[in-house]
C-alpha cells in the first residue's frame, strides 16, 4: 500500500489573518424560537435556519449587513 500525501496548507499572510479576525470579531450568536415548530435555535447575527423542521428566516431579517459582491472574500 502506498501511502497518502497530505496536501500542504498555505500559510495566510499576515494581512488576510488580522482581515479574518476582524472579521470574526464582529460576528455574534444568537439565540431566538424557530417560528415553525418552537424549537430554540441560534445563529450568527439573527440569521437562522432550524434542523428540525427546515424553516429558514429571510437574510434580510438578520442583524447586520451582509457582505457585497466587491467584499474580498
Amino acid at each position: 500500500m502506498t501511502a497518502r500525501k497530505q496536501p500542504v496548507q498555505p500559510q495566510p499572510t499576515r494581512e488576510a489573518a488580522a482581515a479574518a479576525a476582524a472579521f470574526l470579531d464582529g460576528q455574534r450568536i444568537t439565540t431566538t424560537g424557530c417560528r415553525q415548530c418552537g424549537t430554540e435555535i441560534s445563529g450568527v447575527n439573527g440569521r437562522y435556519a432550524c434542523s428540525c423542521c427546515g424553516w429558514v428566516n429571510n437574510w434580510a431579517e438578520g442583524d447586520s449587513e451582509l457582505p457585497g459582491t466587491d467584499a474580498p472574500s
